[in-house]
């Protein structure tokens, strides 16, 4: 992996750039960049390498954000994103930006890969996002990073992430943003307008792929096979007893999913 780069684009969208090849993508990345600027994270080489085992042979930019709401969001990515790449992949929350942008803005999106996300939470995902409301009301950022950290399919991930929280729990203030922030950014996201996500998703035109894990605790098997319905033409992946972190446990098979329909269409 060539080396990586940080900084603003557009409006101000913060990025990390890596990745080598001839071949371009676009990744929006998970709920994490709306905790933290992206360009500001302590390891930016940390997201770089993980970007590049899931898309070899790529230059890659990964997106955070700058907006409130998914229409500023969109908006920020239409200003950095000048021509359009070879694929655009949302992860996770970045699914949701990514169905929106590609359905507002098909001249900038040619292939898109919506990752471990979908149209809408399930039931049981809707409930841990209640807890991280909670959890921001309180102020209580041990319990918010925990609804979003402690996602592993092998337990000893999960401990791993549980030693980090009890070692480093006192800084998780200073690290975020302001927890009535992060809270304003929530309710505005995930409000009213987070209910038209369907009707966006019928809107795309570029062939696209769907990928998930059977077990994810935000989007279900229901959840991604809906998504994957609603996507004129859309193929879907899903891995068998797989949780949200996917990407992480089964990186060499999602990456081969994800090339594999890269030269299919």
């Amino acid at each position: 992996m060539t080396n990586v780069e940080t900084g603003l684009l557009g409006d101000g969208v913060p990025y990390i750039r890596g990745g080598s090849g001839e071949r371009e993508a676009v990744v929006f990345f998970g709920v994490n960049a709306l905790f933290r600027r992206l360009d500001k994270t302590p390891d930016p080489g940390r997201y770089a390498r993980q970007v590049s085992r899931l898309l070899p042979g790529h230059k890659f930019t990964i997106l955070g954000y700058a907006g409130s709401s998914f229409d500023e969001i969109v908006r920020d990515m239409a200003t950095a994103i000048r021509t359009p790449p070879g694929v655009v992949v949302g992860i996770s929350f970045g699914g949701f930006v990514a169905m929106r942008f590609a359905a507002q803005h098909p001249e900038l999106v040619r292939r898109l890969v919506v990752l471990v996300s979908a149209h809408r939470f399930s039931p049981g995902g809707w409930r841990m996002m209640e807890r991280q409301f909670e959890a921001l009301e309180r102020g209580d950022f041990r319990t918010f990073v925990r609804e979003n950290a402690l996602l592993f399919r092998r337990p000893w991930y999960n401990w791993l992430v549980r030693l980090k929280l009890w070692k480093d729990g006192n800084r998780l203030a200073t690290d975020f943003r302001d927890a009535a922030a992060i809270l304003r950014d929530y309710r505005q996201l995930f409000g009213p307008d987070f209910k038209n996500n369907a009707e966006y998703g019928r809107r795309i035109a570029s062939p696209a792929l769907v990928i998930g894990g059977t077990a994810d605790q935000f989007f279900d098997r229901k959840a991604s096979e809906e998504t994957a319905g609603l996507i004129p033409g859309a193929q879907i992946h899903l891995f068998e007893r797989e949780t949200h972190m996917l990407p992480i446990e089964k990186t060499d098979e999602v990456a081969g999913a994800i090339a594999k329909f890269l030269g299919r269409s």
